[in-house]
């Protein structure tokens, strides 16, 4: 068995437009409405901590002319 994902963006009658041609070939269709992007969640915690890190002020701070010394 194979699996696609086939992500589109067009209005709702094309969408079913396809997905009634992709069904009559014999596929097994399984629809997902994600709007919201997927993040690796060890990259979200660490993002996470380091906002809570700043807001008590544990960080340093660098001046752009400083970045390439």
């Amino acid at each position: 068995m194979c699996t696609a994902t086939i992500e589109y963006s067009k209005n709702k009658k094309e969408i079913d437009t396809l997905l009634s041609i992709i069904r009559k070939l014999g596929a097994i269709v399984t629809v997902s409405n994600d709007d919201e992007p997927k993040y690796n969640p060890e990259i979200v915690a660490k993002v996470e901590r380091g906002r809570e890190a700043y807001k008590r002020g544990e960080c340093v701070k660098i001046a752009i002319e400083d970045l390439w010394k």
